[in-house]
């Protein structure tokens, strides 16, 4: 399951939404401009990962993104 490009609320239901799309979306366009770095490195998938999202874990911007994005 590629659980790093999932929406934490698909995470907890198994429910797909346009949200769930966009997130997803985001991290792969993420993974585009860090020139194909794994998303959310160094983590291991369990439910800690679910409450981490929920209080506001997100990714660092990549290194070949501007501040306009």
């Amino acid at each position: 399951m590629p659980w790093r490009w999932m929406a934490f609320e698909l995470l907890e239901t198994g429910r797909c939404s346009t949200f769930s799309d966009v997130w997803s979306f985001g991290v792969t366009i993420w993974e585009i401009f860090s020139l194909g770095e794994v998303p959310y490195a160094g983590l291991e998938w369990d439910s800690g990962f679910i409450s981490e999202l929920k209080s506001g874990l997100r990714l660092l911007p990549p290194i070949n993104s501007t501040s306009d994005m």
